[in-house]
């Protein structure tokens, strides 16, 4: 646009680039542009002089077809792109998204969207991340000027959200245990891994527990305001005790009442939900998800577990040397119990793409930190059966002839299989992405990895620590860390496990 603009001074300043699409089979590129809806379409002469333009100016060999599509500023259409971007950026609350839940004031351009929602939705969300994204969003599909508006409101509550924040076990070193899932109540699935409640000393978002329910009561109550106003609610409350106690309170929508006038003294159940401050001064736990649970079965953990996966041994892990003390009275680090108490291999993947069903492992690169220090290395390339895509080659370094005569996956995952043994693993959106391509590899060699996982982006999605994004490049600056060549599967693990240690000292 700043080329148009140079070009032809204002002639096209009304006019914003909604999309390019190249069509190879027919060698046409069509450019679409959105002009003003109070204003005329272009005439013919303009739209000769504007396509030959981009021609000249893209150095296109191809056709270019050019489109032109008005802006309208309808309401309707606004309401129907706010509920796309939802079900694109934050599927699990999309379906709360209603129409009567958005106001749209306008004057002219300017647009101020109000969207109201529940507080247990709001607190799910980063509002300001949300508002730029939003904003974004609107911006490339209408020519107008938004301004958006996030508004708490009890008049939205859901009857069940799938929650994105996942939960991941003993991310931070709380105390837990475990349980059974015995049927769900309401809510999607509960990680079966509680807080003890004798721990539960403050207001906490999130929190899972369980125990014995006692003084089981539902009550009936009348809204005093709001769109709701008049109509009855239930509100149902009860003791929940593992050894110590905790009032529980949930505000029952009409489709759950029967789930839960089902529910009885005596009963074992497993609960999400915020640990909040009640009328009284004292801590209520406000239920989001609910579970019938029954203490888990003791079961003895070999951790000596080897493969039996018969291979012969590509990877052979090296020893870290520990740099040397500066200072010999220097404070030492003082990390969580967690950290501690465990070892935790911290590992990253380079693949041929995003898809573990048809993308292959080109690289595995991982730490092992042990009492709280990084101990050792396991790093090596894999030969995937198909060529890596030259975009791939561009962002990771990793090229075909690098992996040429590298190990079969079959191999190097049988290897990490037993490096990691006894060991819980850790690294960076390892749950949404690298813990798939790791469990396909392993399934195709009889591999279980059934290992507990921690991911770093959740953890510090759940810390204090204040950044534009969870990137780990971004949280590494942050930190005061480094981290070189990012992309290649070992520095970024060294760099993550970083990240997971600095987040787990003691304050």
């Amino acid at each position: 646009m700043n080329a148009l603009n140079t070009q032809f001074g204002e002639k096209y300043a009304n006019l914003k680039l909604f999309d390019v699409v190249y069509d190879r089979g027919l060698n046409v590129c069509n450019i679409t542009f959105l002009y003003p809806y109070n204003e005329e379409e272009l005439d013919k002469e303009s739209r000769e002089t504007l396509t030959a333009f981009i021609r000249e100016f893209l150095s296109l060999e191809a056709k270019v077809r050019l489109k032109l599509k008005k802006s309208f500023l309808d309401s309707a259409l606004i309401n129907k792109e706010i509920k796309n971007f939802f079900e694109s950026e934050h599927k699990g609350i999309a379906q709360y998204i209603l129409e009567e839940n958005i106001v749209i004031s306008s004057d002219g351009f300017n647009q101020t969207l109000d969207i109201s929602l529940n507080q247990d939705v709001l607190s799910l969300l980063d509002t300001r991340l949300l508002t730029n994204k939003l904003h974004d969003y609107l911006a490339k599909r209408f020519i107008a000027n938004f301004k958006i508006n996030f508004l708490e409101s009890e008049d939205t509550l859901p009857t069940e959200i799938d929650y994105e924040d996942v939960f991941v076990p003993q991310a931070t070193g709380t105390k837990r245990y475990d349980v059974r899932v015995i049927k769900k109540i309401i809510g999607n699935d509960i990680p079966p891994k509680p807080e003890y409640i004798e721990f539960i000393t403050k207001p906490k978002n999130s929190v899972i527990l369980a125990g014995t329910i006692s003084n089981y009561v539902k009550k009936t109550f009348t809204r005093k305001s709001g769109k709701r106003k008049g109509e009855e609610g239930s509100l149902i409350s009860f003791i929940l005790e593992d050894d110590k106690k905790i009032e529980c309170i949930y505000f029952c929508p009409k489709s759950n009442l029967k789930k839960m006038e089902a529910l009885a003294d005596g009963m074992m159940v497993l609960g999400l939900g915020d640990v909040i401050k009640g009328l009284g001064g004292g801590l209520n736990y406000k239920i989001r998800k609910l579970s019938y649970a029954s203490p888990a079965p003791k079961v003895q953990i070999d951790t000596q577990v080897q493969s039996t996966y018969k291979h012969n041994q590509v990877v052979f892990p090296e020893p870290i040397p520990m740099p040397a003390q500066a200072n010999l009275f220097e404070d030492k680090p003082k990390y969580n119990d967690f950290i501690l108490s465990n070892t935790i291999v911290v590992f990253d993947l380079e693949t041929t793409g995003l898809n573990p069903e048809n993308c292959e492992i080109t690289e595995i690169g991982a730490v092992k930190i042990v009492n709280g220090q990084i101990k050792e290395r396991f790093a090596s390339f894999v030969k995937p059966k198909e060529e890596i895509p030259e975009e791939v080659t561009r962002l990771t370094g990793i090229t075909n002839e690098m992996v040429a005569h590298a190990p079969r996956v079959e191999d190097v995952i049988a290897d990490f299989y037993d490096y990691t043994r006894g060991c819980i693993l850790s690294g960076h959106n390892v749950i949404g992405f690298d813990m798939n391509f790791v469990k396909k590899a392993g399934a195709k060699c009889g591999l279980k990895f059934d290992n507990t996982v921690i991911d770093t982006l959740i953890i510090a999605r759940q810390s204090s620590l204040r950044v534009p994004n969870y990137k780990l490049g971004t949280l590494v600056n942050a930190l005061g860390l480094t981290l070189t060549d990012a992309h290649r599967a070992y520095n970024d693990a060294y760099a993550t496990a970083q990240v997971l240690l600095e987040l787990s000292k003691v304050k």
